[in-house]
């Protein structure tokens, strides 16, 4: 499909469930950076990599026994991280089909994400410690190594005296990285010096999920009391949507926008931007209801509800890249919202004209005379006439001629941004192809036996002769 034919003023949200896909065991799902993967973590421990093209398994990968609580893609699409109950943290290397790193903890984990930006960088929430940055080694058999990060002495455990979060995500560069508390507090901490750079009170409730825009730099939270927060961050030396924030600029994070169900009251399962940072959507957890909401950025206004079947939400995804959303119920099942698009011919060719209704064309008695009687008694000579438009054409064209550079190529925005620069930004996962051993073997004729014709009749003696 060519993006370019698309309608720009279309809705960038879909509107029902295209497909269907049955994996009995999901729990969690994620795109990936392109959109061109989604990675689903089963019950069973297992993960499993999902093709959006073709909707098929590509692959297979056996965490442990322990339920999966959640994962997180790298930008490249090369390694994922998966965590579960048990509190082990395993990168996975989708290349070479091996486990890359492999790390446990003392608790299970509540959250644990990729850093954006390297690779060899995560972060992880145990539920009873403190926050750690885990670097991966370089070499082979080199051991990772793990930095705790103290983020304030509110909700300290008693047995580990440390600070726990209860969820966790980067900024867009990974210069800064959020985390939200159990007291209802959102903490930035640098990630070169790990200290804290911003502290900000949200509520007296539990955070329970945090996201950041991919178009800009600010973050949505959704907590235990069933209120999500659109927060503007300002820190030094982060980009924003429109411009970089000064050195001498005092570190904020405000709250511009509240979104919450007055009606219902329902519990958030999971609250993203859209794929281009001006819409909330936000997955419901309430009774047995499949229903996503999807809330303007700024006024805090429902634009659209999606309702699915009688089944219980438990997460939700958003395509980065098209208006498709992916849902899981608590069946297991994962659900992918889409809508069809429109595209505009007119964007590419300005005279093209589109037909509600086939037209029937009515053929002039005169469109194939040499000379036609006009009106007023002259006569056209339609071959001169056609000689002479064509030449005033062919003179149009040289005046207007321009040099065509085909060295350089504009990238589609929404394919790209300004800072996407990867160590593996082209990686595709490798597809091996398996050939059927029942085939019989070719074979391979010279240049003068293909030239002649074969009889394909055998003689007494069971050869084919070749005339």
């Amino acid at each position: 499909m060519n993006r370019k034919l698309l309608d720009p003023f279309e809705p960038e949200y879909p509107e029902a469930i295209e497909a269907c896909l049955d994996d009995e065991y999901a729990v969690k799902c994620a795109f990936s950076h392109n959109g061109e993967l989604l990675a689903t973590t089963r019950s069973d421990g297992f993960c499993y990599i999902w093709d959006m093209d073709t909707l098929n398994v590509m692959r297979k990968l056996s965490h442990s026994d322990t339920a999966l609580s959640g994962l997180s893609w790298s930008r490249s699409g090369r390694y994922i991280l998966t965590y579960d109950e048990a509190g082990v943290c395993v990168v996975w290397d989708l290349q070479t089909q091996t486990i890359r790193v492999r790390v446990e903890f003392g608790s299970a984990i509540a959250c644990a994400r990729m850093h954006p930006r390297n690779s060899a960088q995560f972060v992880v929430c145990p539920v009873r410690e403190a926050p750690s940055l885990v670097t991966i080694g370089k070499g082979e058999f080199a051991e990772p190594m793990i930095q705790l990060i103290r983020i304030s002495a509110e909700g300290v455990d008693q047995k580990t005296k440390a600070a726990s979060s209860t969820c966790c995500c980067f900024g867009k560069k990974g210069i800064y990285v959020f985390f939200g508390t159990a007291k209802g507090a959102i903490h930035a901490v640098h990630t070169a010096t790990l200290e804290v750079t911003c502290s900000v009170k949200l509520s007296s409730s539990a955070v329970n999920t945090v996201a950041r825009n991919p178009r800009g730099s600010d973050i949505v939270t959704s907590s235990s009391d069933r209120i999500l927060r659109v927060c503007e961050v300002y820190l030094p030396g982060q980009e924003t949507r429109r411009k970089v924030v000064p050195a001498g600029t005092p570190p904020s994070i405000t709250v511009i926008t509240k979104i919450q169900d007055i009606v219902n009251r329902v519990h958030w399962a999971q609250a993203l931007f859209s794929s281009s940072g001006d819409y909330i959507v936000s997955g419901i957890q309430h009774k047995a209801e499949h229903n996503i909401y999807i809330w303007d950025k700024l006024s805090g206004s429902l634009v659209k509800m999606l309702t699915g079947p009688n089944e219980l939400l438990e997460d939700c995804a958003v395509h980065p890249l098209r208006a498709i959303y992916a849902s899981v119920s608590t069946f297991g099942i994962i659900y992918m919202w889409t809508r069809v698009p429109q595209q505009n011919w007119n964007a590419f060719a300005p005279g093209f004209r589109e037909l509600e209704e086939n037209i029937d064309y009515v053929e002039s008695e005169d469109i194939f005379d040499r000379r036609i009687v006009q009106e007023n008694g002259g006569t056209v000579d339609c071959v001169l006439e056609r000689i002479l438009q064509d030449a005033h054409a062919v003179a149009g064209a040289d005046e207007t001629e321009m040099d065509i550079d085909v060295d350089i190529t504009d990238n589609d925005p929404l394919f790209s941004d300004s800072d996407s620069q990867s160590e593996d930004d082209g990686f595709v996962i490798p597809v091996r192809v398996e050939c059927d051993d029942k085939l019989p073997p070719t074979t391979v004729l010279s240049g003068f036996e293909a030239q002649q014709p074969v009889n394909d009749e055998p003689t007494e003696s069971g050869q084919t002769i070749i005339e």
